[in-house]
């Protein structure tokens, strides 16, 4: 069995940018009800998927798993 790996899973993206780097911007999705709860109730939610996107190449990479997800919030 193979994996494939995501360009989304990966640590950079193909021009070098890491999560550190000033050219990556963080992309945070909720669900749906996630976002109902924080939209008209104020409750804070826990994002399904958090990952980064280069501002130069626009690729997103560095995934965040669960227990970093977890951590982060």
């Amino acid at each position: 069995m193979t994996v494939k790996i995501q360009k989304a899973d990966r640590s950079t993206c193909d021009c070098g940018t890491n999560r550190e780097d000033e050219s990556a911007r963080k992309v945070v999705k909720y669900s749906t009800w996630g976002m109902i709860a924080m939209g008209l109730v104020g409750i804070s939610a826990t994002p399904v998927d958090v990952y980064y996107v280069c501002r130069k190449c626009k690729q997103p990479f560095g995934r965040l798993s669960k227990e970093e997800r977890k951590s982060n919030s």
